[in-house]
């Protein structure tokens, strides 16, 4: 229930977010604050090739990467009209020679080509999407996976009973009073 909630708020936010520009500009600077600090701690500083799986209409950790790293930046989402409206926003921006939007699966989308892998908290089916990632990612990737504040426990759990990735780190974020998420980052052995 709360996860069909909170996709719902961020679906809203998004939609809106992609109407009216200043409503935009607050969600990068409110959002992005956290993603700026998520990216600083977790040292994403070093990536070169990054995939971001469940974009959604307005590519927020795309836009905060590229403000702040030089890196190949791909973002994908499953649903096709989701990617539509993040490649407007990525051309509106004219940073579409730094951003690639692409229709993807993050249960089944080439994992080799990246170095660094950020999976939404809104991406699903998230364990589906982690198991993929874990078997088919390079060794030594970074791993980031944003989760629901109160759904972490499948997260931690799936982490924990897998032999091969590491949990290097989690940190909590509270950009909001009522929407707040965790990220884990994990590193692949």
């Amino acid at each position: 229930m709360y996860r069909k909630l909170a996709n719902y708020f961020w679906r809203c936010t998004e939609i809106l977010c992609c109407k009216i520009k200043i409503l935009g500009e607050i969600y990068e600077k409110t959002i992005g604050t956290e993603y700026k600090k998520e990216n600083k701690i977790f040292d994403v500083s070093k990536s070169k090739n990054i995939l971001h799986i469940g974009c959604g209409r307005y590519p927020i950790t795309a836009l905060t990467l590229v403000k702040n790293y030089d890196a190949n930046i791909v973002v994908i989402d499953r649903d096709p009209e989701v990617v539509s409206s993040a490649i407007q926003i990525v051309n509106d921006k004219k940073l579409s020679d730094k951003i690639a939007v692409r229709v993807g699966d993050g249960t089944k989308y080439p994992m080799e080509d990246f170095d660094t892998i950020i999976v939404s908290s809104c991406s699903i089916p998230k364990i589906k999407i982690l198991e993929h990632i874990f078997k088919t990612s390079k060794p030594n990737n970074k791993i980031i996976v944003r989760e629901l504040k109160w759904e972490t426990k499948a997260i931690n759990d799936f982490i924990d009973s897998n032999n091969d990735v590491l949990l290097v780190k989690k940190i909590d974020n509270y950009s909001f009073p009522y929407f707040r998420w965790s990220s884990f980052y994990c590193m692949k052995k």
